[in-house]
């Protein structure tokens, strides 16, 4: 399965070689015979108008989206192809096999441009980098290469790993970040096991693992486009959401050592996160304690605290020892009571209130003295008389 750059479409292969066309809401619209074998691996172009498909009949082939009409073939591999992708941003085409080779193909002239021969075994998957530069492979050798598309002969880097790879993701975000699949196989004891690796290109060494992520092979990985949520699926059927561990759990989980019913329907995830809450509700209950003891030691007479109430049937209070709500009533009924002054020009609170209202200028039809008492509230509704304008002479 693989989706568009664009996100509008879904292109699917099938153990039958038949190829579909989906919308995002799962409506299949086309669907014609690609392969005579199974189809092993889909990748869009960068403008979405061609794609390449791979198959175990050993070749490639490129089509055009909307005619769904086949375009070229690239032939040159010697067994099963298992996995294809086209450059992000160039005309290249980057696929391997299980005759234990790479090759980098010109969509336009369908010829090899390079072939590269650093695996021991099957190839199981390749990606190029968002940036354009790097190729990163995977197989069954147990080996991850890094191989720089300026000089493709020779691998940048190998990550040896004590697990088959399957597949390869590259972080979305951090272009030096990818996560890998793989599984532990034991033949004798028929025991297979899925798990996860996540890698830095400036470290061989994995930064961290989740062992026992699947009961099965892990077939294919794909981040969310902002990166904070990796999709595995595996050959054991499922396929699991993974994500960054929350506040209080380490990533060195214990979901190997989990029952799979307490993996799968929840549990404590880390046991270090539920000793850590543990400790936290024993501190709690030990702060309630010594409320409680202090709250029935008898105050001296000249004490100038207010005496905690001791009934035994109040709830333990994790307030301070020596102050409650009760405590809080009574001193605000005691200041209630001094008739403290209250603050000028703030009606409702107890005290003189020395401010006065200045007083109302005189209005302009009024005669006489100036009135020096103010205007109370109520003289605004009283009506105004008006003496009627003199008429003109009528000389």
């Amino acid at each position: 399965m693989e989706w568009s750059r664009d996100g509008q479409w879904i292109i699917t292969g099938d153990h039958d070689g038949i190829i579909k066309y989906w919308q995002p809401n799962l409506s299949n619209l086309k669907a014609f015979q690609g392969h005579k074998y199974p189809v092993r691996d889909l990748s869009f172009s960068p403008t979405d108008l061609k794609f390449v498909s791979a198959s175990d009949d050993q070749q490639l082939k490129i089509w055009d989206f909307r005619l769904n009409k086949e375009e070229r073939q690239l032939v040159g591999h010697k067994w099963d192809v298992r996995t294809v992708d086209w450059h992000p941003h160039l005309g290249m085409i980057a696929s391997g096999s299980k005759d234990n080779m790479i090759r980098v193909w010109d969509p336009r002239s369908a010829k090899c441009i390079a072939t590269v021969g650093q695996h021991n075994n099957t190839v199981t998957q390749l990606q190029w980098n968002h940036n354009g530069r790097w190729l990163l492979s995977g197989g069954r050798d147990r080996c991850l290469k890094l191989f720089d598309v300026r000089k493709l002969n020779e691998e940048v880097t190998t990550f040896v790993t004590q697990r088959e790879v399957h597949s390869v993701a590259w972080h979305p975000v951090h272009e030096t970040m990818f996560a890998s699949g793989g599984s532990m196989c034991d033949t004798k004891e028929m025991i297979s096991e899925g798990s996860i690796e996540f890698w830095t290109t400036d470290d061989t060494r994995p930064k961290a693992c989740v062992e026992g992520a699947h009961g099965s092979q892990i077939w294919s990985l794909d981040w969310h486009p902002m990166g904070h949520i990796l999709a595995s699926g595996s050959n054991d059927k499922t396929t699991r959401f993974w994500c960054r561990p929350r506040p209080g759990e380490h990533l060195p989980t214990e979901l190997g050592d989990m029952d799979i019913n307490e993996r799968i329907f929840g549990g404590p995830i880390n046991s270090k996160a539920a000793e850590q809450m543990a400790s936290y509700d024993d501190a709690a209950t030990r702060v309630n304690s010594i409320a409680e003891k202090d709250a029935q030691v008898p105050k001296s007479p000249g004490s100038s605290m207010v005496p905690m109430l001791t009934d035994s049937t109040q709830k333990p209070s994790t307030s301070l020892p020596g102050l409650q709500s009760a405590d809080i009533g009574r001193m605000l009924a005691k200041i209630k009571q001094s008739r403290a002054p209250g603050l000028p020009g703030l009606p409702g609170l107890s005290g003189p209130n020395t401010l006065q209202r200045p007083p109302l200028p005189p209005m302009a039809h009024q005669s006489g003295p100036e009135r020096s008492e103010p205007r109370t509230h109520s003289s605004r509704f009283n009506p105004i008389k008006r003496h009627p304008p003199t008429p003109p002479d009528s000389r």
